[in-house]
């Protein structure tokens, strides 16, 4: 039986599905860039525009895989030309390649756990997080703000870091240990 190209229903339906995996491709290439979501976009781009080339019945995850994997090495391409600091191209297809496993469930029972395990912090530790990684600040303008250092809350961070690890650890579904 011959492969042939998803209809248009089928293809939005796995570009979809695979939001959160690619996503976290892009966050274990790029750690601690602000610009995830702008290359997430970039990406959802490049896939809408090449979706004649995948074949439905094909692994949709490698082929958009590899394609999100490519458009990350640019972005740092294009970090390196700005004379921004980047990350090794052998660290980076190292990531992509200890990542190719993930399947959109087991991403999205972890970020479940996670959720749980935010919510059992107390609601300084959930600010502190929440103004780390959500917020359009800096650390130094928050610690300035609620009258701390930068290093304070480097070392707080660290703890609560560390209490969420060992929380979602504890709490992720049996089958996920064992994935």
């Amino acid at each position: 039986m011959a492969t042939k190209n998803p209809s248009t229903s089928n293809f939005i339906r796995l570009l979809t599905e695979h939001q959160i995996p690619i996503k976290g491709l892009i966050i274990s290439m790029a750690p601690g860039c602000q610009d995830v979501d702008d290359i997430l976009q970039d990406i959802n781009v490049v896939l809408w525009e090449k979706k004649n080339t995948y074949k439905e019945g094909t692994n949709y995850k490698a082929w958009a895989y590899a394609i999100s994997r490519n458009k990350v090495m640019q972005y740092w391409d294009q970090q390196r030309k700005l004379g921004k600091m980047s990350l090794s191209n052998e660290f980076l297809e190292s990531v992509a390649e200890a990542r190719k496993d993930d399947t959109p469930n087991h991403l999205k029972d972890k970020l479940d756990t996670l959720g749980r395990c935010m919510q059992s912090l107390k609601p300084k530790e959930q600010q502190l997080v929440h103004a780390r990684y959500s917020k359009a600040t800096t650390l130094e303008a928050y610690a300035s703000q609620i009258g701390s250092t930068a290093g304070s809350m480097k070392v707080s961070l660290h703890r609560i870091k560390k209490k969420l690890k060992s929380c979602v650890e504890k709490n992720l579904p049996l089958k996920i240990h064992q994935a």
